[in-house]
């Protein structure tokens, strides 16, 4: 892809992430007469809804948006006890995994990832230094945001991106999506529980974020692109603590995080996909931040994050090309999948 049309995407991305903040910023304070802080987290569905459309379409993305409305206030709710918030991703994740048999589970796998924020690390409201997970009218606010925040793109996007072909998706086997499935299940799942019965996992939606991004479908023969994943967030986190060190200003690092987010895009766009997790883990910690002893805490959370997620993946992964050698010697065909037959607008197989 042409520079010029990557740096056109990457605004458009930008803006379209942006722009639900704004908008829920001028609704918020005109529905209760303040500002809420908590409007901002209308850019974390925003991504949800930017990658639903680039990837499924408009009715995809518009579908995406009225779960991301729904699960709002249900992530809050859940989070208020370990087991309940742990339930919620595992659902979750296997529903990530279904995807996986379509090639939609790079945008679904978002879900879960943005809703680990309010599910581990809900934001506060009217100005309250805590946060009642059963409030009413919070919980209504917090539907409102989300589902807005993903609406606008899914219906933005489409129109500003009419003429680019449809993305060819990349389907998985059964066998590959099962293993994906219960990998990611398993480690979200037993992560969500840990964070949320700890006080020190304060930016544990990081360490969920490693295990989605990281976790790794179809490579049954070897580990190199997960290591260089890895790797590449590691690098990110370090690179994060050293640039908060040098800044005092709070919104310096919001722009130095919007720089960071731009040249993660253009390399994600590009042939350097590695730098994309250098730059994408020192952006989100600076735009998630709202003061400067936060931005440096994040920091090194999520280098501890990086370093437990990649471990975890790493040995997940290993594990699953273990079980694809055996099942290949074994000679173990895959099992026919009627639901994808129908999808694809083939004939249902038969029984």
């Amino acid at each position: 892809m042409p520079m010029k049309r990557r740096l056109v995407l990457t605004a458009l991305i930008v803006v379209m992430t942006l722009a639900p903040s704004v908008v829920m910023l001028v609704v918020t304070y005109v529905g209760t007469g303040e500002v809420q802080a908590a409007a901002t987290w209308a850019s974390i569905p925003a991504i949800v809804g930017i990658s639903a459309v680039l990837s499924g379409g408009r009715r995809f993305a518009v579908i995406t948006a009225i779960v991301m409305g729904f699960l709002g206030p249900l992530s809050i709710v859940a989070g208020s006890s370990p087991v309940s918030g742990a339930a919620l991703m595992a659902l979750l994740c296997m529903v990530v995994g279904r995807m996986a048999r379509f090639g939609l589970h790079r945008s679904a796998l978002l879900v879960p990832v943005m809703v680990a924020w309010p599910l581990i690390d809900p934001p506060t409201w009217a100005g309250a230094t805590t946060v009642d997970r059963t409030e009413t009218a919070y919980l209504l606010w917090m539907a409102v945001i989300f589902f807005v925040g993903a609406l606008i793109p899914a219906l933005v996007v489409p129109l500003l991106m009419r003429k680019r072909k449809a993305p060819t998706l990349t389907e998985h086997p059964q066998g590959e999506a099962v293993v994906y499935t219960v990998m990611i299940t398993v480690l979200v799942t037993v992560s969500t529980f840990v964070v949320l019965n700890s006080t020190t996992f304060y930016g544990g939606a990081f360490l969920i974020a490693a295990i989605l991004v990281l976790a790794p479908i179809g490579q049954a023969h070897t580990l190199r692109p997960t290591v260089l994943r890895v790797a590449g967030t590691l690098l990110g986190s370090v690179f994060l603590v050293l640039v908060v060190a040098r800044v005092d200003s709070l919104v310096l690092i919001y722009l130095i995080g919007l720089v960071f987010i731009v040249i993660a895009l253009i390399a994600r766009m590009g042939p350097w996909g590695w730098l994309y997790y250098v730059f994408m883990v020192p952006a989100t910690a600076c735009l998630n931040a709202t003061t400067l002893l936060q931005v440096g805490q994040l920091g090194k959370q999520r280098i501890i994050d990086n370093v437990v997620g990649g471990v975890l993946v790493l040995v997940a992964t290993a594990l699953a090309i273990g079980y694809s050698s055996w099942a290949g010697r074994r000679g173990h065909a895959e099992a026919a999948d009627p639901e994808a037959a129908v999808i694809q607008g083939a004939p249902e197989a038969s029984p």
